[in-house]
């Protein structure tokens, strides 16, 4: 089994995936851009998980934070459009969360 199978964040992020996807009918641009950020959380970190090294999966843990950050605020655009995304709201800080928590527990190991 990949390393990145037994991340708990993998696995949250991936929910996370099948969350938004309903929301590609309701936003039609923003949908699309908000699925491809979630999917690009998913994707680096087991991208990064199959590099080999430490340095490189920290590398594209930073990615999926980024994207994650780029949820978050695609998120707020849904509210400020009436949109109730509250549990996406808070699963997205919580991927957020273990994100940060995995590249500090990697870059002092």
């Amino acid at each position: 089994m990949a390393r990145y199978h037994n991340l708990e964040v993998y696995h949250l992020a991936l929910a996370q995936v099948t969350g938004i996807a309903g929301m590609n009918t309701r936003f039609g641009d923003l949908g699309n851009q908000i699925r491809r950020a979630a999917v690009s959380v998913v994707s680096n970190i087991s991208e990064g998980a199959g590099r080999g090294t430490d340095a490189e999966f920290i590398r594209f843990l930073r990615i999926s934070r980024g994207s994650n950050d780029e949820i978050a605020a695609q998120l707020d655009i849904a509210t400020a459009l009436g949109s109730d995304v509250v549990e996406l709201q808070q699963r997205n800080a919580r991927i957020g969360r273990m994100l940060s928590g995995l590249i500090r527990s990697l870059s002092t190991a």
